[in-house]
């Protein structure tokens, strides 16, 4: 399982890159039609490679040319750019009038003329495409669908979950905060055996899964990408039905505090799309697993046992649409943790030790889609 989750988030991460760095080649330069050269020349087409040895433009007919950059006066550009955003996160707006080798002269709304040297542009921000700053107040509220595998020693859990979430972001110059939440239920089967080890199999287990987060993040400017580095607090409840399909069987709790530090990556795609992408790991502080006993027989006591070892792990890619007054947002997900035998505690009839419980150490793997609507 450790090698199967490595792998996942390798390719995870391995394909984020591709996808960002397609796409940032592709949004910096759609909008430049053609270029003119020093030599009084203008070639029409598509810059599809741009340094500062040299550009390529696929002309209408499909040839490529390639060009030193040196030799290039200014550009011809399309009337749906709205405005630059530099390297230092700042943004001007206006009608770009302007782009040579050197720099880029924007007139603003108020007749002013600016002009920013060219190696001082992050990339050119498009007319109305709502992706000039993150909205101060974001709110989500959704669905998602999940499968989730459970696994210790001889026992083995799964099953689907179906659940709703929602979320508040505050964003406030380049920081952010951010709540969010989640409710699921969903039947699993149970594949394992007893206390005695007489094998069990029960079918339909009502299991329900509670989780609330708290960040606290800070947007940074790459390119053409925000990236939003954060932290937080986090918990996460479970709950265990088996008592109401087998007599054998007991409702058990497990109960999670842990640390999120991870990093959020979105980037434009144009037309108020959007693609992010979010790898976490979940640092365990401490966990409490609770097991019911007294629903087998009324003479044993309920067993808590504290867990204080474990990590988690969480990656998604999510593709986003945004209207004028609300959009929406789709995001397949993988979340992973794995944690360490608990602690040791007495098991009782009436009073009278009969053995010490312990809750073994097990990993559960959830792989999911969810779909929100934001505004």
């Amino acid at each position: 399982m450790k090698l199967y989750l490595k792998t996942t988030l390798v390719c995870l991460v391995i394909a984020i890159s591709i996808l960002f760095y397609c796409t940032l080649s592709y949004a910096q330069n759609e909008d430049i039609q053609g270029v003119q050269f020093k030599d009084g020349s203008t070639l029409y087409g598509k810059v599809i490679k741009m340094s500062v040895d040299d550009i390529q433009i696929e002309t209408k007919d499909g040839r490529i040319i390639s060009r030193k950059f040196d030799d290039v006066d200014n550009f011809i550009i399309a009337d749906t750019l709205g405005g630059i955003r530099l390297k230092d996160g700042s943004m001007i707006y206006g009608k770009i009038i302007n782009i040579d080798s050197e720099e880029v002269t924007i007139v603003t709304k108020d007749n002013n003329h600016v002009t920013r040297e060219l190696n001082d542009v992050a990339f050119f921000i498009k007319k109305n495409d709502g992706v000039r700053t993150p909205s101060k107040h974001l709110f989500a509220l959704g669905t998602e669908i999940s499968y989730i595998k459970y696994e210790e020693t001889n026992v083995e859990e799964k099953g689907m979950m179906y659940g709703v979430v929602g979320s508040y972001t505050y964003n406030n110059n380049k920081l952010m905060l951010k709540t969010e939440g989640k409710f699921a239920y969903g039947e699993v089967d149970y594949n394992g055996c007893t206390w005695d080890e007489t094998p069990l199999t029960i079918s339909g287990i009502p299991d329900y899964i509670l989780e609330v987060r708290g960040l606290v993040g800070y947007n940074y400017l790459v390119k053409a990408v925000t990236v939003t580095p954060h932290l937080g607090i986090g918990y996460r409840w479970l709950q265990d039905n088996s008592q109401n399909k087998s007599s054998s069987g007991y409702k058990r709790e497990a109960n999670y505090v842990y640390i999120p530090i991870g990093i959020e990556t979105v980037v434009a795609l144009g037309n108020n799309w959007f693609l992010g992408a979010n790898v976490e790991y979940d640092c365990f502080l401490w966990g409490i697993q609770k097991s019911y006993l007294s629903y087998v027989d009324p003479g044993l006591n309920d067993v808590e046992n504290k867990q204080t070892s474990g990590y988690g792990f969480r990656g998604s890619i999510s593709i986003a649409k945004k209207y004028k007054k609300a959009g929406f947002v789709l995001e397949p997900y993988i979340r992973y943790w794995n944690i360490e035998d608990s602690g040791i505690e007495p098991v009782t009839y009436y009073g009278t030790i009969l053995t010490y419980g312990i809750e073994p150490a097990n990993n559960s793997t959830e792989v999911g889609c969810k779909l929100a609507i934001t505004f």
